[in-house]
């Protein structure tokens, strides 16, 4: 079992690399999500397609996310391109599995990068989640499910960079373990 995790893990690495570096030509883009620490929960097609298709978008993300002083920005939203990718710099405390509830987006796909802490963020397929909550947000480009009826578990931390694209609803902040962990979280929104 270990040994067929790793070769997923070692699978998923090569092929997200073999994707962004056909996908974007060479140029420092490709390098950079090459070798970022993507979670093997990500797709590697779709990301290379999304790559493709809004280079600049993803350049400016990828040049957010290698900034040194992410660990000491104020808390804030920080504009990014002048298309709508942006980034959200948070703090908060883990929440419980129990409360979890699925968030989906249909503008943006989100880059969740844990700084500090680690959480668990389920990912269901848009399809699978039930139960709205509320109803899409156009303007805050955001809905709520209470539950899906299928999903797998995401750990995020400062090594395990979960992308979620519009087909992933994700219920995001939830405690590993049984005690809350004080979590700082930068969340990139790039536009589609």
């Amino acid at each position: 079992m270990i040994f067929n995790d790793m070769k997923h893990s070692f699978l998923t690495v090569m092929t997200v690399s073999a994707f962004l570096l056909s996908a974007c030509s060479g140029n420092e883009v490709a390098w950079t999500w090459a070798s970022l620490p993507v979670s093997e929960e990500t797709d590697a097609a779709q990301l290379a397609a999304e790559i493709k298709t809004r280079p600049a978008e993803w350049k400016a993300a990828a040049e957010f996310l290698a900034r040194p002083d992410l660990d000491t920005l104020p808390l804030g939203r920080y504009e990014l391109t002048s298309k709508g990718t942006y980034a959200n710099i948070q703090e908060y405390e883990t929440r419980p599995v129990s409360e979890a509830k699925y968030e989906a987006h249909r503008a943006y796909t989100d880059i969740q990068v844990v700084l500090s802490g680690q959480e668990n963020i389920l990912i269901a397929p848009i399809t699978a989640v039930k139960d709205p909550l509320e109803p899409f947000d156009e303007a805050r480009d955001i809905e709520f499910f209470a539950s899906a009826t299928d999903f797998r578990t995401a750990l995020a931390d400062r090594e395990h960079w979960v992308i979620l694209f519009p087909s992933d609803a994700h219920a995001p902040c939830l405690s590993i373990g049984e005690e809350p962990v004080h979590i700082r979280k930068v969340v990139v929104k790039v536009i589609r």
